[in-house]
């Protein structure tokens, strides 16, 4: 497939280090697609929250109270306390932090390093510790239950199921072309894989480990998130400016919002009412009300 010199280029002018090596991986297996129209670069009622240096992903916590977001250049993650908008702690981490996931039990972070090929886990309220294994964690997710951590190994071309600690060997996703973004459905039965060069959106059976779909989207799909209910699936595109919403019934894109300020990270709070996306040029967090 031919490589084009589009606002792909632009893109690889604003990419960090880990992102840029899956950049010339891609180019040196041909993956890359060509570009599409891109949305606005503004939405309509989007309110934002300031954090720290070059925000990559968020997440929610089960309670909805906190936001915790990772700073790529800041090298932390803060913990944002939604009822006042503001940062209110940061926790040192290694350098380049990509990836962030609450637990469901309330009480663990888990967060990926790349270049450092460490998971970090923080036991909250402020225990920070890493495990090192030999492989470079892009995306995270956890499962429903928050005994299965689930890592985007983008270089790999697939995805490890392993524990909190990234001891364990659980399972292995192949087949996955630069996997960076997952999130897991509410009831634990898929697992949804952006895929950041080929304009996709897998949809994997956990239990089988089969490939269900692959939804085409807008280019750059990086940070994925799901409604409570499983009805929606969000994705940001990265540094395009806007999110798809995948109906993933139907298996296709039912909605864009635009957003500027180049969204890499999304969640959803647990009510379903509002997305947050992280906006990596503008250090900030969008607050989209659904």
């Amino acid at each position: 497939m031919t490589i084009e010199r589009d606002s792909r280029e632009l893109a690889a002018a604003h990419m960090d280090p880990p992102l840029q090596r899956l950049l010339e991986a891609a180019r040196q297996k041909n993956r890359l697609v060509p570009r599409t129209e891109t949305s606005p670069p503004v939405g309509e009622g989007v309110t934002t929250i300031p954090v720290g240096q070059s925000p990559h992903s968020v997440a929610v916590s089960p309670d909805g109270t906190r936001l915790y977001v990772t700073e790529f250049k800041g090298n932390s993650v803060s913990e944002v306390d939604l009822s006042r908008g503001e940062v209110v702690a940061t926790f040192a981490v290694d350098e380049g932090p990509y990836g962030v996931a609450a637990n469901p039990d309330g009480q663990h972070l888990h967060v990926t390093v790349p270049d450092s090929k460490v998971l970090i886990v923080i036991n909250l309220p402020d225990d920070v510790f890493g495990s090192g294994f030999n492989h470079a964690p892009y995306g995270v997710a956890v499962g429903p239950d928050g005994r299965q951590v689930y890592l985007a190994l983008a270089l790999e071309d697939r995805v490890l199921v392993t524990d909190r600690f990234a001891k364990g060997d659980f399972g292995t996703f192949t087949g996955l072309d630069f996997p960076v973004g997952l999130a897991v459905s509410p009831d634990g039965r898929s697992l949804y894989v952006t895929h950041y060069f080929s304009h996709q959106v897998s949809v994997v059976d956990i239990a089988g480990g089969t490939l269900i779909s692959r939804v085409p989207v807008a280019e750059g799909p990086y940070g994925v998130a799901v409604s409570p209910d499983g009805d929606r699936v969000y994705v940001a595109h990265f540094p395009f400016d806007s999110v798809s919403v995948i109906d993933p019934g139907r298996a296709e894109v039912v909605g864009t919002i635009p957003i500027g300020g180049a969204p890499r990270g999304v969640a959803v709070s647990p009510d379903g009412t509002r997305l947050y996306v992280t906006n990596f040029f503008a250090d900030t967090v969008s607050v989209i009300r659904l």
